[in-house]
């Protein structure tokens, strides 16, 4: 039985006069009253304007009983509320859950669908389910009409067949779905035909809805909402409140369809008259102010603001507001824009939760298992301060921990897999003497160990809920709360909340209704969803300028707003397509049309542009990411809207932080007392001509120099510093290879092993006629060293060492080479030979402590040295390089000083560079020069300067080619910036 009721729908001209229709109908009557009307509101941003907007309609003495404001996808289930018994209501993740099982169980039955399960797919899938329901199709209805399509075409076309076993398949699964919820509970389709079909016992007497059709207001109801309200038992008074601009287009006939014999009725304001808002518009006749993006527009908007509030005519910085069509990524630009300008802001949209830390603090977890607990994710893990993870002893694991780890992983190549961590954990146990940073490694790896074992459970297929539990138990187990005072402890810990609520409401759901064993990642790739699909409200601000989506924007009262972002794509929005039909489908099934929803995006801009009671602003921007994007085709609305036009121009002045401090004179008193006194420090005068202001210290004397450290101060005064004054470690290379370092060491100790084999055999020099025999010693010599790694890496350097049919090894790089030259006796060779101690290098002078490595040293015939160093990588710069040379000089004193006699000539001097270099052999001292002596004189005198400049202090920021500080690994210590400016 449907209770007579007065339906009306309630005209008003513009937004003021539908705010205050809405704040009139929501307070009217007995105070009581409040307590059985309903208002619906499209956000519940718009709920908190709304309430304001009657707050302030009030005296300040008057006190009203305000009623329940809900959006529309909480209408059903506050309706449902009043019923008598509750019925059980069936969450989000049960229905899930039912709908994978629905999915398997129709497969299992014959529909095969001509895609592959997946949890984001059945998400689509059930998401379609509640779409045919709100536009009031039935299972049987949806087969009936899609079939009716696509079948006549299906047997000559290969895509109507599949569309056919799709439809086949999701009418299928959506019955199993129908069965097994109905067995179990309601869900909104369920509720809305019970709140039908049985009267409440205190139902909803008035219900007042101020959003439109969901065919143009992405907020609107549902068809099959409408037709709850024209029949539910008990509601006495539905409301409608629209303003002209809406109802200009299809949207007047289609409430009469949904609504038949609805009574329309005039709501005007007692000031009808009043004036429309100012456009104001930038110096040039535009009527749009452009910035170049986003950050440049909202600065556009605090400098109005600024000007706005400096020159009396805003009188509270509450009553202005930026008006964006969608909150993101609005809200997290803003924040730090209007922060830096000193305007307090105020926001009430919800935000991502996945966009909060803790969220990526689960992700963490989540990347660690599924790559099987490589070095990235495990260090990220271990790294995380929202987790606390300690030694057996109890002692919490220190950030130089978990430093020492990652760089240990690293330097032994390790990618991934339990049992590997372990072999190598309890290696670096097993030597004795630990101490340093062998002994933090150790401490990190035996965490990690323990946390890898206590993760491991997961690579193993079993029920979502069995994977949750863990995870939970992980979670729980390992968090790290912040401190009492921290400023965002409140809104962390709701975060932690809502995503440990959201993981234990998955596990109950599929603990209760799916057993089907599945992979981690397919756990993941639930959890993820569901996160990413929460929202998070946390209240931002407590008076300031209003930052708000348009929707909820219509409920509020300002005197000055912006209209931020009119790019295409956003005003209006792409609309979401179905994955499963095309739109011609669709609108046979109840779809409405696109141009419906643009109608309805023009008349709420029509509407918007009369939101304030005195200045509208309209703004749009040029790159979006370094791309350009057009403006919004919305802006022709504007040059037809009427609105007088008011040119203004801003007052030049500092507004922000970083004008502050870039402009002259600086200005420091803007900054937090922080900033405030690092930036006081760095600006007084005292000292600023001190050579320590420009990379000047005392002087640095070490008792032994290592080569490649002195090569580090040619490649950059400061670097050396950094690396071996300060001692301050490079990040290892976040890369799934072993790192360039550890191949170059495992190249130079396949040359190292070749050229002992190759000794041994006495064959003497490789020529062209001993290559072959030469390439099989080299063969021999590297198998038990690509044994060594595992197979994967083993089959990529044997193809670097030995090459393939595309391509030449380093093996037969380094024998071309050895072919090349002229057939001499080696009377000894020195490979890896390490020279250790004080050397003159024949100056006569000082002697320098020194500590280098040679590759290879030949002792020829003749009392004649051959020199040669290998390099992984590119060609060296004979111009800055020292070791080949410095190496010789050092070979000559050795040898001097082990037999006496006359001094040993330098023949040759080469690098040998097999990293793809244009020349594979760089000379430095080429054989039978008799430019040798000077050669090896300059490498000496550049070698003196390095030491003199060390001895100095002298450490400034200057690199060898400054495009290297792109990739320098202690940038974030140097001061190259500000040197270079000065």
């Amino acid at each position: 039985m449907i209770t007579p009721r007065s339906t009306r729908l309630v005209r008003v001209p513009d937004l003021k006069a539908f705010r205050r229709a809405i704040a009139e109908l929501a307070i009217e009557g007995a105070p009581l009253d409040a307590r059985d009307r309903l208002v619906v509101v499209p956000t519940r941003a718009a709920a908190a304007q709304l309430v304001r907007s009657i707050e302030a309609s009030l005296g300040e003495e008057q006190a009203v009983v305000l009623p329940d404001f809900v959006t529309t996808s909480e209408l059903v289930f506050r309706l449902a509320e009043r019923l008598d018994p509750a019925p059980q209501v069936l969450r989000d993740p049960e229905r899930e859950a039912l709908a994978m099982v629905a999915c398997r169980t129709a497969r299992a039955a014959g529909y095969e669908p001509p895609f592959r399960l997946r949890p984001g797919l059945v998400a689509e899938v059930l998401r379609f389910y509640d779409a045919l329901g709100r536009h009031q199709k039935d299972v049987e209805t949806f087969e009936r009409l899609a079939l009716g399509l696509l079948e006549p075409g299906a047997g000559d076309d290969r895509g109507a067949e599949r569309l056919v076993r799709q439809t086949r398949f999701l009418a299928a699964a959506f019955r199993e779905l129908e069965a097994r919820q109905a067995a179990v509970g309601a869900d909104e389709h369920a509720l809305r035909v019970r709140l039908v079909e049985s009267a409440a016992h205190r139902p909803c007497r008035h219900i007042v809805v101020a959003v439109g059709d969901r065919s143009c207001d992405p907020y609107g109801l549902w068809a099959a909402d409408w037709d709850l309200l024209a029949r539910v038992p008990g509601l006495e008074r539905l409301d409608v409140v629209v303003t002209d601009a809406a109802l200009a287009g299809e949207m007047h006939e289609r409430l009469h369809h949904l609504l038949p014999g609805i009574d329309e009725v005039r709501a005007d304001p007692a000031d009808a008259a009043r004036a429309d808002p100012l456009l104001v518009v930038p110096p040039g006749g535009a009527l749009v102010h452009e910035a170049r993006d986003r950050e440049e527009e909202v600065a556009g908007f605090a400098r109005r603001v600024k000007a706005a509030a400096r020159g009396g005519s805003l009188a509270r910085l509450d009553r202005a507001a930026l008006v964006v069509r969608s909150p993101l990524p609005y809200v997290y630009v803003t924040r730090e824009v209007l922060r830096s300008a000193g305007v307090p802001c105020q926001m009430f949209d919800a935000l991502p939760l996945a966009a909060e830390p803790w969220a990526a603090a689960f992700d963490l977890v989540c990347s660690a298992v599924g790559t099987g607990f490589a070095r990235g994710p495990a260090i990220a893990l271990l790294g995380s301060p929202h987790f606390r993870f300690a030694t057996a002893g109890g002692e919490p694991l220190a950030a130089a921990d978990v430093s020492a780890l990652d760089r240990g992983l690293a330097e032994h190549g390790y990618l991934g897999h339990l049992p590997a961590l372990q072999s190598l954990v309890e290696r670096w146990t097993s030597k004795p003497g630990s101490s340093g940073r062998t002994a933090r490694q150790i401490r990190a790896g035996q965490v990690l160990v323990h946390l890898a074992t206590e993760l491991d459970a997961l690579r193993a297929e079993a029920a979502i809920a069995t994977h949750l539990e863990i995870l939970l138990a992980f979670l729980t187990a390992h968090e790290a709360s912040p401190s009492s005072d921290d400023p965002v402890r409140a809104r962390e810990l709701r975060a932690r909340g809502a995503i440990l609520g959201t993981l234990a409401a998955l596990r109950d759901a599929y603990g209760r209704f799916d057993a089907e064993p599945v992979a981690f990642d397919d756990t993941a790739a639930v959890c993820r969803r569901w996160i990413e699909t929460q929202t998070f409200a946390p209240h931002t601000g407590e008076g300031g300028v209003h930052v708000l989506d348009c929707a909820s924007a219509r409920f509020g009262d300002f005197d000055d707003v912006q209209l931020a972002g009119l790019v295409e794509g956003e005003w209006p929005d792409h609309t979401r397509r179905s994955i499963f039909y095309s739109p011609s489908v669709l609108r046979e099934l109840g779809w409405p049309s696109d141009q419906l929803r643009l109608d309805g995006v023009r008349a709420e801009f029509a509407d918007l542009l009369r939101l304030p009671a005195r200045r509208l602003s309209v703004s749009t921007f040029a790159l979006e990411a370094d791309a350009l994007v057009s403006a919004s085709s919305l802006l022709d609305e504007l040059a037809k809207s009427g609105l007088d036009a008011v040119e203004e121009t801003l007052p030049a002045g500092r507004v922000f932080e970083h004008q502050a401090l870039g402009l002259d004179p600086v200005d420091a008193s803007a900054l937090e007392p922080g900033p405030r006194a690092w930036a006081n420090l760095r600006l007084a005068e005292a000292g600023r001509a001190d050579a320590r202001f420009r990379g000047a210290t005392a002087g640095h004397h070490a008792r032994v120099y290592s080569l490649t450290a002195l090569e580090r101060y040619l490649d950059c005064p400061f670097k050396y510093f950094a690396a071996d004054v300060l001692r301050a470690e490079e990040p290892p290379d976040d890369q799934s290879a072993p790192s360039p370092r550890a191949r170059g060491r495992f190249i130079h100790e396949v040359l190292q092993k070749f050229f002992e084999a190759w000794d041994r055999t006495g064959h003497g020099s490789i020529t062209v006629d001993t290559l072959d025999r030469a390439r099989a010693v080299a063969v021999e010599a590297a198998a038990p060293l690509l044994e060594a790694l595992g197979e994967a890496d083993a089959a990529l350097e044997r193809a670097r060492l030995f090459g393939t049919a595309i391509s030449t090894g380093l093996i037969d790089l380094v024998l071309a080479i050895e072919a090349e030259r002229p057939a001499e006796t080696v009377i000894e060779r020195w490979l890896e030979r390490r020279f250790d101690g004080a050397f003159a290098l024949g100056t006569g002078g000082a002697r320098v402590g020194l500590n280098g490595v040679a590759d290879r040293v030949d002792l020829l015939d003749g009392r004649r040295l051959r020199v040669i160093d290998y390099k992984s990588g590119r060609e060296p710069d004979t111009k800055r390089a020292l070791q080949v040379a410095v190496y010789a000089l050092c070979a000559q004193e050795t040898l001097a000083t082990r037999d006496g006699g006359p001094p040993w000539a330098v023949q040759e001097a080469a690098y040998v560079a097999l990293g793809g270099a244009k020349r594979t052999l760089v000379p430095v001292v080429e054989a039978s020069s008799e430019e040798a002596d000077e050669t090896l004189s300059d490498a000496r005198a550049r070698l003196q300067a390095v030491l003199d400049g060390i001895g100095r202090g002298e450490f400034p920021p200057r690199p060898f080619e400054p495009r290297w500080c792109r990739y320098c690994a202690y940038s974030s210590i140097c001061r190259k910036d500000y040197v270079d400016d000065e």
